[in-house]
């Protein structure tokens, strides 16, 4: 088993990265303007992933910090075409 969690959704990965012990491994651009968030910790990303699902709360300025992040990230690894 992969010791690793992925995603493309930015709205969950942002939900998933507010959560203590879920850190950002990497950002992969799989084809032209897709990206792949690899997280760690996937038993508990799909713990969280179920809650999200349901309506799990969160703080939204954590949130947007975190998709902030993340579109920086994906800016900054965007292969031009």
């Amino acid at each position: 088993m992969k010791n690793i969690y992925t995603s493309d959704d930015i709205k969950l990965t942002s939900f998933l990265l507010t959560q203590s012990g879920i850190s950002l491994l990497n950002i992969v651009e799989e084809r032209p303007q897709h990206f792949a968030f690899i997280l760690s910790n996937p038993k508990k990303c799909e713990e969280l992933k179920q809650k999200y699902l349901n309506g799990a709360k969160a703080s939204a300025l954590n949130l947007f910090q975190k998709r902030d992040m993340l579109l920086t990230e994906m800016k900054s690894k965007s292969k031009p075409y």
